[in-house]
């Protein structure tokens, strides 16, 4: 993969990314209104993008890889939790600070910005590898993430949302080599492709809604970059040198593993009044920032890996 495809893909990014930032200027698109495209996005658009996958031919070989990019993602996501709990701890932070600060570090951009991101670099492929961080995404944050913000317990229930039962139901299709008639492919893919435009733009329209100087004034959000967007790939690459899986395949979970901040931080930040305007300094620091990261942390995967 050259880095000129790279960095194009990059500011085909940022570009829709600036669509967003425009219409949420101008007012075309709302707070309000942002919040519903975000949940349209997440419990309509995405489940179709999961789904359309099926059309994917997947051996052995795939499940395989599949399994090994589930273990490493929950093992550098937990590892993350782990390692920052007990930082935070350790310098007797508050409880809301130290929530929200591990959720930051610990929990990437997978869907919003990873996908679209990977299925331009790595094709279909991308799509399988996002079933992956979905599962180990949503096991940890609903059932260790959520009760540090609200102080309550584990809700099991919270786990089953709608693109998670979506990947089972691809993951059951691809094991079972079934496929959706051409029509039905055709609607489910078509519906599937908005993720891309419109995930960034929701985005774009967050980036809209704050003061950039504001941002980085913020001294704590330049750690949670630090972390996030270069610590946690560097710590992941030697794991991925060692597993048996294609060089593209593992440099595709690095760019999910790479990815900023996780927009659902936010979110719950605010649902919860978790340190919100940290979280949201913090995710959008770090989706600014990942226009730099992101080069950095494919050309260290792609000599490392050899490709």
């Amino acid at each position: 993969m050259s880095m000129n495809l790279v960095l194009q893909q990059i500011l085909v990014i940022f570009c829709y990314v600036a669509v967003g930032v425009g219409a949420g200027k101008l007012g075309i698109i709302d707070p309000d209104q942002r919040k519903y495209l975000t949940k349209l996005c997440s419990g309509l658009i995405l489940p179709f993008t999961i789904l359309s996958a099926a059309s994917m031919e997947v051996g052995a070989e795939g499940f395989r890889s599949l399994g090994i990019a589930i273990g490493i993602m929950a093992l550098t996501m937990g590892g993350a939790m782990a390692g920052s709990l007990l930082l935070f701890r350790t310098f007797h932070a508050e409880d809301k600070l130290r929530a929200a600060m591990t959720s930051l570090i610990s929990f990437p951009n997978c869907t919003f910005l990873g996908l679209p991101l990977c299925q331009a670099l790595f094709g279909e492929i991308a799509v399988l590898y996002n079933c992956a961080a979905l599962i180990v995404f949503n096991v940890l944050f609903f059932t260790i993430q959520m009760p540090l913000f609200t102080g309550g317990k584990i809700n099991l229930k919270a786990i089953l949302t709608v693109p998670t039962l979506a990947t089972f139901a691809l993951l059951a299709m691809l094991a079972l080599g079934i496929h959706w008639p051409a029509p039905v492919q055709t609607v489910i893919g078509s519906i599937g492709s908005m993720i891309t435009p419109l995930s960034l733009i929701i985005i774009g329209v967050m980036l809209s809604e704050n003061d950039l100087t504001a941002i980085f004034r913020e001294k704590a959000v330049y750690l949670v970059m630090a972390l996030r967007n270069f610590l946690i790939p560097v710590l992941a690459m030697p794991v991925l040198m060692a597993m048996p899986m294609d060089a593209r395949d593992k440099l595709c979970v690095l760019v999910y593993l790479a990815c900023p901040c996780a927009t659902l931080t936010t979110i719950y930040a605010i649902q919860t009044d978790t340190r919100p305007e940290l979280c949201a300094r913090s995710v959008l620091f770090s989706t600014i920032c990942f226009a730099v990261s992101l080069p950095v942390v494919i050309a260290a995967g792609q000599f490392l890996f050899e490709m």
